[in-house]
């Protein structure tokens, strides 16, 4: 089994890493943080519909990839082909289609190996064999496809994204309960408390931010920021010190008395002699997930004029006119004291549109606020792929 190093270095250039994390910061700068959302796992359905789109539909979706339609026509296979021999990073294409479009051979003939099934026309038949692809694709994290089967469907695109690391070095299972703050209602609270390296720890005027690393190249990133800040700008400021550090100093330079964004410099006495500046670390346990409409960001995702059905053009991907209709998400974080587990997927329904009524796709997205205190992501630690990012609501309770 080769390392994910090896094998996403293979599959994706340093261009191609910098396109999907350029993704991932367009749709959160284009809504409210949500507990765990993956732009990665949208970002290889872009290319695989701009191999089969022409005209503006396809200029639109390669330029929100970041993609050439070369790079977009061998992305897809290429990347579940590296992924496939990789123990961390898991991803899986496929593609079903109805009766009632006849797929261009072309187009099916560059998607990954067994790739695509058929829909029967049964809504409730068709449901359950793709709800049981999800579970089968994310080791059951996620158990149903996040589409709505009794609108019509012609042609389902998804993608099924795992993660799964331990903790090289494992937390402890503690008891908190909190005195103050959003949490102080919730009473006892499953905590974690580890011994970390100062090295893994970096802070800021805006933020602190602490690597948790894992085996197989994966880093879970938690970072907090200032009490009462926006958590979209925690979010982005997260995302942006994550890949540009300069702007915050190791916690390892901290003197006694210092202190930072939820970090306090003290001293006192032990048994043992010091070998190197260390962080005692509590946190929480958290499970979260979410439920993403892709759409109400089909703008800076590149789908304006995929989902709309009199404009969208996908001549190379189906001999009758099609759209995209649907476009969802589901996701699922668990941070543990052993390791993190997170899966995404993500799914496009597309429509015939030759005969249907028109729909108007804007969609009016009400606004919730998440008063959590600390966001996350995840990301390969060799190449800096953000694989996942999201908002801890609150911890799991006792």
């Amino acid at each position: 089994m080769g390392t994910s190093e090896d094998t996403i270095q293979r599959a994706l250039t340093d261009a191609d890493v910098e396109a999907a994390n350029r993704l991932t910061r367009a749709w959160l700068d284009a809504r409210a943080p949500l507990p765990v959302m993956s732009g990665f796992g949208v970002w290889p359905l872009l290319a695989v519909l701009a191999t089969g789109a022409v005209g503006d539909t396809r200029s639109e979706l390669l330029t929100a990839a970041g993609l050439t339609p070369e790079r977009a026509a061998e992305i897809p296979a290429a990347l579940v082909d590296a992924l496939r021999s990789t123990g961390s990073i898991r991803l899986a294409l496929a593609v079903w289609a109805g009766a009632r479009v006849t797929l261009d051979p072309d187009w099916t003939a560059r998607l990954p190996v067994d790739a695509v099934g058929s829909l029967t026309g049964d809504a409730a038949a068709d449901k359950a064999a793709l709800d049981d692809w999800a579970s089968r694709s994310t080791g059951g994290l996620i158990d149903r496809m996040p589409l709505d089967f009794s609108q019509p469907i012609d042609l389902v695109l998804a993608s099924a994204l795992s993660v799964r690391t331990t903790w090289t070095t494992p937390f402890t299972d503690v008891r908190r309960s909190f005195k103050t703050g959003p949490w102080a209602r919730l009473g006892q609270c499953r905590g974690l408390s580890a011994t970390l390296g100062a090295d893994l720890l970096r802070v800021g005027d805006h933020l602190s931010m602490l690597t948790v690393p894992g085996d197989d190249d994966i880093d879970v990133v938690l970072g907090l920021g200032p009490e009462g800040r926006d958590p979209g700008l925690v979010v982005a400021s997260l995302l942006a010190t994550a890949e540009d550090p300069s702007h915050t100093r190791p916690a390892s330079g901290l003197a006694v008395g210092d202190r930072a964004i939820g970090v306090e410099v003290t001293e006192h006495r032990a048994a043992y002699p010091q070998t190197r500046p260390e962080v005692d670390v509590r946190t929480v346990r958290f499970d979260v997930s979410s439920d993403l409409d892709v759409l109400d960001a089909a703008r800076p995702l590149g789908l304006a004029l995929a989902s709309d059905e009199a404009r969208a053009r996908f001549d190379r991907l189906a001999a009758e006119p099609t759209f995209v209709s649907q476009a969802r998400q589901t996701c699922r974080a668990v941070f543990s004291a052993t390791g993190f587990e997170a899966a995404a997927v993500t799914a496009m329904a597309m429509t015939r549109a030759a005969g249907l009524p028109r729909r108007d796709h804007r969609h009016v997205r009400i606004g919730l606020d998440f008063n959590r205190p600390f966001a996350f992501l995840v990301r390969h630690r060799p190449t800096g792929l953000v694989l996942f990012t999201g908002w801890v609501a609150e911890p799991e309770t006792a």
